[in-house]
């Protein structure tokens, strides 16, 4: 494929590509070449990345030349002109940084004079700019520094001025536009006798075909179908698929072309998984062993949120790999309000609570990473913090105990020279805070792009210009349509329009937009024999016509290959299903205590699966933390602050001299008793909340002590009562909010409901739950009556039945009969649960189901 490299890169010869990935594929050809010829060994060719062979002069020239500033450490210059220029008044910082950065070297590259670029200035933007890279220019100077995208000249001054030998030869590819800067480079390396060429160019490929396809979906799985089938002819062809919407959405894409390539890859391995090598890395930051380091180091000097401390409670990257007692310690989180989090709090709070081994390994390391909160404190120098740092995160376990595969193993080492671009810092920032050092650390993470270096795939996924330069047995160009191509013209927008057109600068005109895409899909043709260029008739915003650069094409379309469509929906229909052999729920045990008391009962009147699941497998839902206090933290705070306000079993008679002499005393303490395990750990925020709430708890509570002697008189005399309840070989622990003894000496078993009323009965006189007739089965003494307690700001209602109670008057009479009835219901439903009654209630609607009905399949089922 690349006749010229051999004869290119030999003597005293180098080759320059446009891209690092052009350089290690020349490399690896090159070796491929000299096996085929024989050889067993031979020197290393210099084939390099234009920016990697200007760096390699530079640190190879003996004399003292200026230091040069890597992107990191010129962004904190750019970040003080700018701050300079205008205060702390920029929202956006960083943003305006990249574009100056951005705008700079692009001045650099095209030779334009800052004087220039102040002259023309008319927007404040650009005014603001052109004094912010004068200052830049200043600071540069002043110090001796030179700002990496200045390398290009002053290799150019080296070879020019004889301070470095020029090669005997330079072979240049992959470039779609030579910069102005390396033209002179290249003009400087003529005149000290090197021979400048550009890699011979191959001739457009003489089997091109145009595709269209229904959607972007459709043309991605088709293209990995088309790269499967020439594979199969040819298992060792180079197969490439360019798609112009790659930096955008490549993880989208690399699944769509191994849905085609590889169908059922999501259950065959590594090896499918990694059919499709995919150029474009991720952010450093979005790796999630990288993002667990960089939260770590940021609770040292911050607080975190649940969100944030879940993340470290679930993680594998960071102290023990188990996750068991550790998972039970996020479980009991999630019952707290959400609140920012110190790292002395969260120990405060979990200490002691949890004896498994993984939990206590957390806490452990949790409280190195307390103890260093010391040593952060004032200012270092950054070689100092990157050292600190590196022997930090080690002390906590990261990145994990398990060993490290080929490429987590890259990634490591790609953290540790992140450290290192830390450390450089120090040219720039001779002393900075602990919080100033993990914030340039997260930047750093956020704007380097990484993707470990793997072994060759079946295919290669590129965008348009990393293409550029390589050869391919067969090439699939996507996305070309009139909207992604030519692509979106992007001028500076910190540098007059009418300067950028003067110096015929990238994107200054619509014609340097459209001759440019035209370079490209030309040379793109020219990368391969068999080329299929393909575009998508709608996307997910509007509909789509072909790029009317393809109309040189027009007549080499043909049958549009069939997009293969998801494999899962192929698997439809394919196999025999096989009834599996009976397998009933054994009956429960004889020291078995099914789970959810009443609740239980409950469910396997209405649904009996979902009883088994939450009472026998104890299934149950995870809460979901709220900002504040949730409804269902105010209703525990109503239980808690009732219990302790009746918890000396008061009568009617004492309810009432309570409001005669202490009953705002009572109250008082029963309210600071509930909130109590919520405000010893509340930060200022969350106690202004529960401070409100107390306010509130105290006015309810002496509402309800007001209602309460409205009724008929009664002795409280049970709360928060646990009761085992046994029937048909099931057992039940049932915990009963209150229960009252009436005048007639008979049980009033009642429940506390906060929230939206509810009533106890249905318009038919039956219950619409059995919560409370559960419990009067437990008791076994003679019920007078069962109510629900209503209990909200705004009101507080009473809902029940029974003999002697005011709340079901005109069946009083029955009352006997209809409590017996009930009763025969729960002893049925318990029955039922003793013999592993696991039935499916086809007949309640899905919402009703979830989220168990995955375990059921009632959807399956409902559906016959």
């Amino acid at each position: 494929m690349y006749q010229w490299l051999s004869e290119a890169a030999e003597n005293n010869s180098v080759v320059i590509t446009a891209s690092r990935r052009l350089a290690r594929v020349l490399n690896t050809e090159f070796g491929k070449q000299q096996l085929a010829r024989g050889h067993k060994a031979w020197l290393s060719p210099n084939i390099k990345f234009l920016d990697d062979w200007l760096s390699s002069i530079v640190n190879s020239t003996p004399d003292s030349l200026p230091i040069v500033l890597n992107g990191h450490a010129s962004s904190v210059i750019w970040e003080r002109c700018l701050k300079g220029q205008t205060g702390d008044q920029l929202l956006n910082l960083g943003g305006l940084v990249k574009q100056a950065r951005q705008s700079r070297q692009r001045l650099y590259d095209w030779q334009v004079s800052l004087d220039e670029v102040a002259s023309l200035a008319r927007s404040q933007d650009e005014r603001l700019f052109a004094a912010a890279a004068h200052q830049y220019r200043s600071v540069l100077e002043d110090n001796h520094w030179l700002d990496a995208g200045q390398l290009t000249d002053l290799v150019a001054e080296l070879f020019a001025n004889g301070m470095t030998p020029a090669p005997d030869r330079i072979v240049h590819a992959g470039f779609d536009r030579l910069l102005p800067t390396v033209e002179n480079l290249f003009v400087r390396l003529a005149e000290a006798g090197c021979q400048i060429s550009a890699a011979p160019s191959a001739t457009a490929g003489a089997d091109i075909t145009v595709l269209e396809f229904e959607d972007v979906q459709a043309e991605l799985r088709a293209a990995g179908a088309w790269a499967r089938h020439e594979l199969a002819e040819n298992p060792g062809s180079t197969i490439g698929i360019i798609s112009s919407s790659l930096d955008r959405d490549g993880v989208a894409s690399e699944r769509l072309i191994r849905e085609g390539l590889a169908p059922g890859w999501q259950y065959g391995g590594s090896q499918l998984r990694s059919a499709v090598n995919t150029s474009y890395g991720r952010r450093l930051s979005e790796y999630p062993s990288i993002a667990i380091a960089l939260i770590l180091l940021q609770w040292v000097y911050r607080n975190l949120s649940f969100a944030e401390i879940s993340l470290l409670l679930r993680t594998p990257f960071f102290s023990a790999p188990e996750t068991s007692g550790r998972s039970k310690l996020e479980l009991y989180l999630r019952r707290l309000p959400d609140q920012p989090w110190t790292a002395s709090s969260i120990i405060r709070l979990f200490r002691n609570r949890f004896s498994d081994a993984d939990a206590i390994k957390w806490i452990e390391a949790i409280e190195r990473l307390a103890s260093f909160r010391k040593e952060a404190d004032g200012k270092a120098n950054p070689v100092d913090w990157a050292g600190k740092i590196d022997g930090l995160l080690s002390k906590l376990g990261w990145p994990g105990s398990k060993m490290l595969d080929s490429d987590e193993f890259q990634l490591l080492n790609r953290w540790r020279e992140l450290l290192n671009d830390l450390a450089r810092l120090s040219i720039v920032c001779p002393t900075m805070t602990f919080s100033e050092v993990c914030s340039r650390l997260g930047a750093l993470a956020n704007d380097t792009i990484y993707q470990p270096e793997s072994k060759a795939a079946a295919v290669q996924l590129l965008g348009p210009l990393e293409a550029a330069g390589m050869r391919f047995d067969s090439l699939w160009i996507s996305g070309l349509d009139a909207d992604s191509w030519p692509p979106a013209a992007h001028p500076l927008s910190l540098v007059s329009r009418t300067l950028q057109r003067q110096h015929s600068m990238p994107d200054a005109t619509p014609d340097d937009t459209l001759e440019y895409s035209r370079r490209v899909l030309n040379r793109l043709l020219c990368s391969s024999d068999r080329i299929r260029l393909s575009w998508p008739r709608s996307s997910s915003e509007s509909d789509n016509t072909v790029s009317p650069l393809l109309a040189a094409h027009a007549g080499a379309e043909q049958d549009t290959p069939a997009d293969p469509g998801w494999h899962a929906s192929g698997q439809i229909g394919s196999a025999n299903l096989v009834s599996p052999a009976d397998d009933p729920v054994p009956p429960v045990g004889k020291d078995e205590i099914v789970g959810g008391g009443a609740y239980t009962v409950q469910l396997q009147a209405t649904e009996p699966f979902s009883a088994f699941a939450h009472g026998r497998l104890r299934a149950s839902r995870i809460d979901s933390v709220a900002t504040g206090l949730s409804p269902l933290m105010r209703g525990s705070l109503i239980h808690t602050a009732l219990n302790q306000l009746l918890n000396g079993t008061p009568s009617q008679n004492e309810l009432r001299d309570w409001l005669k002499a202490d009953a705002e005393k009572r109250i008082r303490s029963a309210v600071d008793s509930a909130l109590k395990k919520y405000s010893w750990h509340a930060d200022p925020v969350l106690n202004r909340i529960l401070a409100l709430e107390r306010d509130r708890l105290r006015d309810l509570l002496l509402k309800f002590i007001e209602v309460e002697l409205e009724r008929p008189a009664f002795q409280v005399d049970k709360v928060e009562f646990e009761i085992e309840y046994q029937h048909a070989g099931a057992r039940l622990r049932l915990r009963v909010d209150r229960i009252d003894r009436l005048r007639d000496g008979e049980l009033l078993v009642a429940d506390y409901k906060t929230g939206q009323a509810k009533n106890f009965l249905k318009r038919s006189g039956e219950p619409h739950d059995l919560q409370l007739v559960v419990y009067a089965c437990a008791l076994g003494e003679s019920i007078g009556g069962l109510v629900l307690i209503n209990i909200d700001s705004r009101s507080i209602v009473y809902s029940g039945a029974g003999a002697n109670v005011p709340w079901d008057k005109k069946r009083a009479d029955q009352w006997p009969q209809r409590l017996t009835a009930w009763q025969e219901k729960v002893a049925s439903a318990m029955r039922q649960i003793a013999r592993g009654d696991v039935r499916i209630n086809l007949s309640l609607p899905s919402d009703k189901t979830r989220p168990l009905s995955i375990l059921s399949r009632f959807e399956e089922r409902s559906r016959g």
